[in-house]
């Protein structure tokens, strides 16, 4: 079998490393983890272009009305009625309702991970979640 790759000096440079890499450690698993923390690197340097809305607003299932972000699948009766903003729970801690004060209260750049959980998942928050529950978590 024959493969042929055309790349630049500073490519065939990294292929070398890897190459390399690959023969002294004897397994390709510590060569694919390097590679991995060079995309989560080159994540963490992007994260800063986002606001917090434009974070939460890419995850699935997810969309803003007036600058809110609310969750688009939730079946709740009270939907149309009064507030439709999902539960916010902060590093473990629950902090309301309120897209304004999560907000303020968190730095889009310290933000590390958002989990989204619906109906059943949920659950375990109460009616203070019928509107679905966003947690975030920081950089701590």
């Amino acid at each position: 079998m024959r493969i042929f790759i055309l790349m630049d000096k500073r490519t065939l440079y990294y292929l070398l490393v890897v190459m390399m890499t690959l023969n002294s450690c004897g397994s390709s698993q510590n060569t694919i983890t390097k590679k991995g923390n060079v995309a989560e690197e080159l994540d963490e340097k992007n994260r800063t272009n986002f606001t917090l809305l434009e974070r939460i607003s890419k995850m699935p299932g997810i969309v803003s009305r007036n600058g809110v972000p609310v969750l688009s699948k939730t079946s709740n009766s009270f939907s149309n009625q009064g507030r439709q903003e999902p539960l916010y729970i902060l590093d473990g801690y629950e902090i309301g309702t309120s897209f304004a004060s999560v907000n303020e209260a968190v730095d889009s750049f310290n933000v590390k991970k958002i989990r989204i959980l619906t109906s059943a998942e949920a659950g375990m928050y109460g009616s203070r979640a019928s509107n679905g529950v966003i947690i975030i978590t920081t950089y701590k």
